[in-house]
């Protein structure tokens, strides 16, 4: 039982950890977006859902509009496209953000 217990913890734990992982790094995404954004709070309140996929060193290979703000949109696909992203941190945070969509919302 005593083991069944630390290996639910354990679970528990490593999910927590790649969660963090995977928020850090969509967080690290969009900051590096943001700081190639020209006249930010501009869009405040808007919403943009981009298609984003990257290379294994962070490259961005292709960015482009799903949903939302036309205008915030195609300010952010500019933005992106100047961006550096980060490297992913690991292998398996690398295969969730290799194509994902990223909801960006200026705050």
């Amino acid at each position: 039982m005593t083991t069944k217990k630390n290996d639910n913890e354990n679970n528990i734990s490593n999910e927590i950890i790649k969660n963090n992982e995977i928020n850090m790094y969509k967080r690290m995404i969009s900051e590096s977006i943001q700081k190639k954004f020209y006249n930010f709070s501009h869009y405040v309140g808007k919403q943009c859902n981009l298609r984003i996929k990257l290379a294994p060193d962070g490259t961005l290979l292709s960015v482009t509009a799903i949903s939302g703000d036309y205008d915030l949109c195609q300010a952010a696909i500019i933005a992106a496209k100047l961006a550096k992203i980060p490297k992913p941190p690991n292998s398996d945070i690398y295969e969730i953000f290799k194509n994902t969509i990223l909801n960006f919302s200026p705050q």
